[in-house]
């Protein structure tokens, strides 16, 4: 008579333990493609930023004036670059937004992907869109004339894409807190306020005595000030920019990590 041991008759003794990361190179692209394919995000993220620079840094007199690695065309290039990623970061907030209202974030609480997974996956999709802007807009740069030294076209656009991560860490707290039809306004008005107090239309000295006082306490000041950097030379390093940016990008972090728990927990 042959005897078979609990491990040989069980069936489920055979199945192995799904990693809680499983799938996450197709969750990632799946949620670029949806990041891609919104055209009044991807528009607002790349249209706008080329558009400002055009009007403002490409063919004006003072274009070509040389600062230290760039010219003042080149400048203003960078600046509205960072503003196009601050939005293609913060995209992520619409796109989070749309899987709650769709109940596509409680079908993930119900598998094995990790928040710690979720969350990777969209900051991964968002900085992605992000080097798609940086691409573009810096061609686009080129090609009308922006100039800098080729050190500084890398260390910039590293710089930038950093900043995304700051933008779409606050776009995913932001998504998960808000509803599909208040996110895009709410996360536009923020990184539009931010982008103005960090200085990347107005120069803060241009800016009233009370904008002056409250500009460093802005979320992007430190990070905007940073990708301007690689053109006026390190020289003016101020760790004061990395503090003010560590200070917002941490606290983001935390929010958008709370979020999700607090969202998939209801």
């Amino acid at each position: 008579m042959t005897t078979h041991t609990h491990a040989e008759t069980n069936p489920w003794s055979k199945r192995t333990a799904v990693s809680s990361w499983e799938g996450i190179g197709m969750l990632t692209w799946k949620a670029f493609l949806k990041l891609v394919a919104n055209p009044a995000m991807f528009g607002f993220a790349l249209i706008l930023p080329i558009f400002l620079y055009m009007m403002f840094g490409a063919g004006q007199e003072y274009s070509k004036e040389w600062a230290v690695n760039a010219n003042v065309g080149a400048t203003v290039l960078v600046s509205m670059t960072l503003y196009g990623v601050m939005i293609a970061g913060a995209s992520a907030a619409t796109v989070v937004a749309l899987e709650r209202t769709s109940g596509t974030s409680r079908l993930f609480a119900l598998t094995p992907v990790s928040s710690g997974a979720f969350i990777f996956s969209r900051l991964v999709a968002a900085i992605s869109m992000s080097a798609v802007v940086i691409a573009v807009t810096y061609g686009v740069g080129y090609a009308t004339g922006a100039r800098m030294t080729p050190a500084a076209w890398i260390q910039s656009a590293l710089i930038v894409l950093a900043a995304a991560m700051m933008s779409a860490t606050l776009g995913l707290a932001l998504g998960f807190l808000l509803r599909s039809d208040t996110s895009f306004a709410v996360i536009n008005g923020v990184v539009v306020l931010g982008a103005f107090l960090a200085g990347m239309f107005i120069p803060i000295d241009s800016m009233g005595s009370f904008f002056k006082t409250i500009a460093p306490g802005s979320p992007f000041y430190g990070i905007f000030y940073l990708s301007q950097l690689p053109l006026y030379g390190f020289d003016s390093f101020k760790w004061s920019w990395v503090i003010s940016a560590a200070a917002w990008f941490i606290p983001f972090v935390v929010l958008a990590v709370w979020a999700q728990h607090r969202d998939t927990d209801r």
